[in-house]
């Protein structure tokens, strides 16, 4: 949740402990600093791309540090010659 002001804050803050979703969950009052965020980028990939899981998990394992269990594709459009992704992408995975 983004709250507006320090009343919503506050209140938040003293409710978060409070609620139950389901059996064995709880929630955590944090900021938004400590939310992962997110990168959309476009990928090319040369011939018939079938599956992107496993082509995630190939790229996480020869390169460490990419964190490609969180990757999603938004688009995928077949071209002549190969795919193009339109991904959501971790910051942490993107070098700026």
């Amino acid at each position: 949740m983004v709250y507006q002001d320090s009343d919503t804050k506050e209140w938040l803050e003293s409710e978060t402990p409070t609620i139950e979703a389901w059996e064995g969950s709880r929630f955590k009052f944090v900021g938004l600093d400590a939310l992962p965020t997110y990168k959309r980028i476009a990928a090319w990939f040369r011939g018939h791309l079938e599956d992107t899981e496993r082509i995630f998990l190939r790229f996480g394992r020869l390169n460490r540090g990419l964190n490609t269990e969180t990757w999603r594709v938004y688009e995928r459009r077949e071209q002549q010659n190969g795919v193009r992704l339109l991904l959501s992408v971790d910051s942490a995975s993107v070098t700026e």
